[in-house]
């Protein structure tokens, strides 16, 4: 009997959303990373029959012209688009463009051949991992529709959230991309697939660990992992200390051949899939167990989206470096309208026990993040600026409905939603110097009857400090962090870091999302940005002034080049181009 075709691939509408979702992406990437701000043409030459309704574009590539429609002209970029693309080539013949095409022609305009071949390399790894990415969006919005064919929809809880975001970063090429995951099944670990699982413990003998904590150790483990450890090792338990491990992960690693002797030998203990479930969270690698209040950054031998997602020495010791900063200067940093969730502490293998390889270090590194009591009740902004799967209104637009007496105007919500975001990030980066990594998928947003109450702010990898600023300070030299930490930066670095994760990706995306929403231009919010701007200039603050003028007044704001930087493999050290400033365009 032949299986049902709904159940080996995706139906056909989930298979549109996907292929909407990832030629925007992608062409949007394109648009923004080659300077062309406003593609939009009146008269592209072609039949109006041809094309769908919205206003004409046409983009001009080495082998012709892409034509189609906007159905909706984004300040900020995040355009959308009719489903008919042609090409008009240089002897006037127009074709019909699909999926593959478009990606084709896209990524072969990015550079020219060359001598050694690894133009070519790169057009088959940048394509395969755009498929990859489709494919897997496409299986997980058909999953969604299995799961949710009867279920009336509405606004998500805090993992109800983590576990909605199905399109992934608007400005990146193959978004959903997991490459590594082939090698044993995946999707019941996947956050789109509703995944909640229990981790797997492994005990560590104290003579292979090295471990950095703030304060004393809090690992978050439950009653039931300790008891299985206390069972297990016996008088012995004293020697070890308990890691978590992604059970994926955990699959992968301790079958391999020069972990084995470290498990013979019982400097390593594997103690099982045990304790209580844990849910990954939007990012996939990173679990939240809601029975202990503890969520763990685990390493993953997955390559999601272009990086390899397990932790670096490096890695662990920058977050614990931030953490320190921010735990001695948080009451200059947290109000009720701005927090931090902190990472407390990281564990790992040492790189000095002769037995280890130094490259399995970050397949083990582990890092411990307890969830305050209040941020458990917000929601991962990335997820509420997204539709559920075949719906038009964002999910945020139904929290704020279900929150809130009566209608809600959007522009005072997006006021309000200023003061807790705009104004106390470029606030604290005056103040003290450190900037924040706050994109929309590193804050959750915090909402009381409806409106805008507390932004949270994660993963502490991302802060980066003004080094001039902070080790000019009173309080630097007692922190005892080093010299050359990859936390300092240049001014204009850390900077220019602020712009790109909040001003143009984070605030960019709250502007779509609502002006999308209401069917408006995004004019009108930019222009409520730029008034907020305007009262901080009079703050009293002259570096906060100094931000808030040069957000105003630049030509141009940076943005991080995600489809390039892929193209040209620039892995950890992402380039950076300019995007006409929105602000300005709002007039």
């Amino acid at each position: 009997m032949l299986p049902s075709p709904h159940a080996t691939c995706p139906s056909y509408a989930s298979h549109l959303l996907a292929k909407e979702a990832s030629l925007r992406a992608l062409l949007n990437s394109y648009l923004r990373e080659t300077g062309c701000s406003d593609p939009r043409r009146s008269d592209t030459g072609l039949a109006a029959s041809l094309l769908d309704a919205g206003e004409p574009f046409c983009l001009t590539l080495p082998q012709g012209e892409l034509i189609g429609t906007l159905r909706y002209f984004s300040l900020s970029g995040q355009h959308r688009y009719g489903s008919a693309f042609y090409l008009r080539d240089e002897q006037g013949r127009v074709v019909p463009l699909d999926m593959q095409d478009i990606i084709q022609r896209l990524l072969e305009a990015l550079g020219s051949p060359t001598a050694d071949n690894t133009h070519e390399l790169r057009l088959w790894d940048m394509r395969d991992k755009i498929n990859n990415s489709f494919t897997r969006m496409a299986a997980h919005l058909d999953d969604f529709h299995r799961r949710h064919a009867e279920a009336p929809l509405s606004a998500p809880d805090f993992i109800g959230a983590e576990q909605s975001l199905y399109l992934g970063h608007p400005f990146h090429p193959f978004p959903k991309c997991s490459q590594g995951a082939e090698r044993r099944a995946f999707d019941d670990f996947s956050p789109e697939r509703g995944a909640c699982f229990r981790l797997r413990y492994v005990a560590v003998h104290r003579t292979l660990m090295e471990e950095a904590w703030l304060g004393t150790p809090d690992t978050g483990l439950a009653d039931t992992v300790l008891a299985a450890a206390r069972q297990r090792l016996g008088n012995l338990r004293a020697d070890y200390a308990i890691l978590p491990m992604h059970p994926w992960q955990a699959g992968y690693l301790l079958t391999q051949a020069d972990i084995r002797p470290l498990l013979k030998e019982e400097l390593l203990v594997d103690l099982g899939i045990l304790g209580p479930l844990a849910y990954p969270t939007s990012s996939v690698r990173s679990v939240w167990i809601p029975e202990t209040g503890h969520g763990y950054k685990l390493p993953l031998q997955v390559r999601i989206t272009n990086l390899i997602r397990e932790n670096t020495l490096e890695q662990a010791r920058r977050t614990l470096d931030a953490a320190r900063v921010i735990q001695h200067l948080r009451d200059d940093l947290e109000s009720d309208a701005f927090r931090v969730v902190m990472e407390t502490g990281y564990r790992t293998l040492s790189r000095a026990h002769p037995a280890l390889a130094a490259h399995r270090i970050p397949a083990f590194t582990t890092l411990y993040r307890p969830m305050p009591t209040e941020a458990r009740h917000a929601c991962v902004l990335a997820s509420l600026l997204e539709p559920y799967p075949g719906e038009t209104e964002p999910k945020l637009i139904a929290a704020i409905r279900q929150g809130a007496d009566g209608e809600v105007d959007l522009y005072r919500w997006f006021e309000a939603y200023l003061e807790i975001s705009l104004v106390p990030i470029l606030g604290i980066l005056a103040r003290t110097g450190v900037s924040f990594e706050a994109h929309l998928q590193n804050v959750l947003l915090g909402l009381e009857n409806g409106w805008p109450r507390t932004l949270f702010v994660r993963d502490l990898e991302g802060v980066s400090l003004d080094r001039d600023w902070v080790t000019a300070a009173p309080w630097w030299p007692a922190l005892g962090i080093a010299k050359g930490s990859p936390l300092l930066y240049s001014p204009e670095v850390a900077w220019r870091r602020t712009q790109y994760y909040f001003c143009v990706n984070q605030l960019g995306g709250v502007v779509h999302a609502l002006a999308s929403h209401l069917g408006v231009a995004e004019d009108g919010f930019w222009r409520r940005v730029g008034a907020c701007l305007q009262g901080l200039r009079g703050a009293g603050n002259a570096r906060l002034a100094a931000f808030a003028e040069e957000l105003l007044q630049a030509d141009h704001w940076p943005a991080k080049a995600n489809l390039l930087s892929c193209f040209r493999q620039r892995g950890d050290t992402p380039l950076f181009i300019d995007v006409v400033n929105p602000i300005k365009r709002a007039g």
